[in-house]
């Protein structure tokens, strides 16, 4: 794929370079893109899944994203074509389609997703500035090459079933949201359980057999994260949202205006 049709997370991911990404939920303008840009980050996903942002809002995300060099993605909640073909038309890199469970609904989320001859999403015309001296099949194949795919798998049914999903032509990765899974797993929250380490191990198993990424999210602490790369995991870090990042910052400068007064206090008594 040349640089100018690049989607850079997905070359990424497939030579097993480090990206971190960063989760929309609260801001609803493009300042966010920019923000991301400048903590270093290489993607951003907007989620449609656990947030009220609507499509657009999205969609200027998405188009200043394009022009940032960041890749953007959108997560979902559940198969919609409709909905599908929409954010990707108005320029979203990709998708994370959230609890994959079986073979036969990553080819509905291919066929959704790509165009012909890999899938059968309506061909509007993209608002993407990469694909300028392009038609027909020529910017079809292009924009297919440029999608990037993304199963996740958050239920036992999706572990059992992850040969065949990640085997699935035009998926490029799983990744596993751990914490719906060890909830489905009746072990909310315990990523070091030996059912999870069990369904990490299986998953990573079936991504290394076809050849793709496992991308593991949910995870913060340092040794679960390790656990994972041991076993393969991409290094690819979903580590946080526009919403935690905030409230983590607040709660920062407050302790230290405390930490401030409280010194001050001191000073003054003695």
């Amino acid at each position: 794929m040349d640089g100018l049709h690049e989607n850079l997370l997905k070359s990424r991911l497939l030579t097993r370079q480090p990206s971190c990404i960063f989760g929309v939920r609260s801001v609803r303008n493009t300042s966010i893109v920019a923000m991301a840009q400048a903590a270093g980050y290489e993607a951003i996903y907007v989620d449609f899944q656990h947030s009220p942002i609507d499509m657009e809002a999205a969609s200027n995300i998405f188009q200043a994203a394009l022009h940032a060099g960041v890749t953007s993605l959108a997560r979902i909640s559940h198969l919609d074509p409709p909905q599908i073909g929409r954010l990707l038309d108005a320029g979203a890199h990709g998708l994370m389609v959230a609890d994959i469970r079986t073979g036969i609904q990553a080819r509905e989320l291919v066929r959704a997703a790509l165009l012909a001859p890999l899938g059968d999403r309506s061909f509007g015309l993209p608002l993407d500035p990469r694909f300028p001296s392009l038609s027909g099949t020529s910017m079809m194949e292009a924009i297919n090459r440029a999608t990037l795919l993304v199963a996740m798998i958050e239920s036992e049914e999706g572990v059992a079933h992850a040969d065949a999903i990640v085997r699935t032509d035009g998926i490029d990765a799983i990744q596993v949201g751990s914490s719906d899974l060890s909830a489905d797993l009746g072990i909310p929250g315990q990523f070091a359980h030996p059912r999870m380490i069990g369904a990490y191990e299986t998953l990573a198993s079936a991504c290394r057999a076809a050849g793709k990424p496992f991308i593991v999210g949910g995870l913060r602490q340092p040794a679960d994260l390790a656990r994972c790369l041991a076993l393969g995991a991409a290094r690819c870090y979903f580590t946080g949202s526009d919403t935690a990042f905030v409230l983590a910052g607040a709660r920062a400068a407050r302790e230290r205006a405390e930490s401030a007064d409280r010194e001050g206090a001191e000073a003054d008594q003695q």
